[in-house]
């Protein structure tokens, strides 16, 4: 008897597009549930998903995790008609042309910090994940020539780290028996692009820009797992997957000028050049406590690549428009949409639209800023008849920065806070459905020198 009926009885059907639905997973749970089809050796995997990433939300779930550039952080990502600083490469580059003098900017992120709470996973115990972290933000370079305006810019666009051992006790089956749960899970992923922007101010009221980065998303994961039942027998699970993609991001924009009214758009898309995915997959049942695997117990593995990881072409319209003058009074608002096609669907993804508004007030040298921002998840709540749905969480952040300005540096500190909840299904092969809350914060310390 497998433990997902001794939890739960016989388990619903799986998400028809659940091997893509879950990026993060790379249905890392499916090698050994399905190439192995030993009930035994799928035992741990559809006990808990707590450290399968089919139940956690994929990289490609929430756009707007990091917001490159510190001054486009502060607000909240209202930026696509600004786009007057070296951060330009990657909201607008349009914005390079309506540069009044040439700069350098630098910003380091000195924490990312996230939480990821689950509700009642087993035994009506949360679960909470924590991840901490640090990153180089955004590092760039700007200037114009008449019309010509060009830039440099490389951007931490997302960052996660993980290391966490965790444990459920005493775990009540439907049978009446009872078992432990052992998790130790590490993960290190980052996302981060580097690229050349150019644009040519067509008219004294339009510019015009395109700009090319280089993205990679690289990521590598071990989740061991044990279920030990009071009989002695035991389980361990042994999963590894390690990703790399590669590939360009191109940027698109245009802003109109007049007076101090701005409005600008852009478009970014990804085109991949490479995409690896390695997973392995070790599970052993033990039906004793003996300790290591012997002549008894039966092993089984899975070593092979996956597509599941994949970067999706996921396209990004960005509008908006600001008013007043930089330094003094400014706002501005945008509307995004994130644009999935029929791939991205396949995979569970679906279309969703953000906004963002910002502030940004100043005087004698002190400048002020403030924002407000969304980061809805490409994924849809999970359906209470499928199992092994992603995690859907949307967002809702805010963000503030202060900053010193002369005439030609200025110093700032901002502080990006996103919280939001949702609904997710952590029992692998389970059609349980958990509320879910997370959590998203990152502070950056920046410097920027004018020319």
């Amino acid at each position: 008897m497998t433990f997902i009926r001794k939890l739960f009885g016989e388990p619903r059907p799986s998400a028809a597009a659940l091997t893509l639905a879950a990026p993060s997973a790379v249905a890392l749970a499916a090698p050994s549930a399905v190439a192995l089809a030993s009930p035994s050796a799928v035992a741990l995997s559809l006990l808990l998903a707590l450290a399968s990433p089919s139940a956690k939300a994929g990289p490609f779930s929430n756009q707007r995790n990091l917001l490159p550039g510190p001054r486009a952080a502060a607000l909240g990502g209202a930026f696509v008609a600004i786009a007057d600083d070296p951060s330009a490469v990657y909201w607008n580059p349009a914005g390079y042309s309506l540069m009044e003098q040439a700069e350098v900017s630098i910003s380091g992120i000195g924490f990312i910090q996230s939480s990821t709470s689950f509700d009642q996973t087993l035994s009506d115990e949360p679960f909470v994940e924590r991840a901490e972290s640090l990153s180089p933000g955004f590092f760039g370079a700007s200037l114009r020539s008449g019309r010509l305006g060009l830039g440099y810019g490389f951007a931490a666009l997302d960052e996660r780290n993980v290391n966490q051992n965790d444990s459920f006790l005493g775990v009540d089956l439907v049978t009446g028996e009872s078992v432990d749960y052992y998790r130790t899970y590490q993960e290190a992923s980052t996302l981060s692009s580097a690229g050349l922007g150019i644009s040519y101010l067509l008219t004294d009221w339009l510019s015009v820009g395109i700009s090319s980065a280089y993205y990679r998303r690289q990521s590598a994961v071990s989740n061991f797992q044990i279920v030990s039942e009071t009989s002695g027998a035991f389980t361990t699970h042994n999963l590894k997957y390690e990703t790399l993609n590669e590939g360009l991001l191109g940027t698109a924009g245009a802003i109109l000028v007049a007076g101090k009214f701005r409005a600008g758009i852009s478009y970014r898309y990804p085109y991949a050049l490479a995409n690896n995915t390695t997973v392995s997959d070790y599970t052993a049942e033990s039906p004793g406590s003996s300790g290591l695997p012997g002549s008894e117990n039966e092993l089984t593995s899975f070593e092979g690549k996956s597509r599941e990881m994949d970067e999706p072409g996921i396209r990004t319209y960005q509008m908006g428009v600001a008013w007043g003058e930089a330094g003094s009074l400014l706002v501005a608002a945008d509307l995004i949409q994130h644009l999935v096609g029929a791939s991205e669907k396949s995979r569970g993804l679906e279309t969703v639209n953000n906004y963002s508004v910002g502030l940004e007030a100043g005087a004698g040298g002190w400048i002020f800023r403030g924002g407000l921002f969304s980061n809805a998840s490409l994924y849809p709540a999970p359906k209470d008849d499928l199992s092994n749905q992603a995690t859907a969480i949307d967002f809702y952040g805010y963000s503030w920065g202060v900053a010193f300005s002369q005439k030609i540096r200025e110093f700032s500190v901002t502080y990006v806070k996103q919280s939001g909840s949702g609904s997710g299904q952590l029992v692998a092969d389970s059609y349980s459905i958990q509320k879910v809350e997370g959590a998203l914060a990152n502070l950056l310390l920046s410097s920027r020198v004018f020319f």
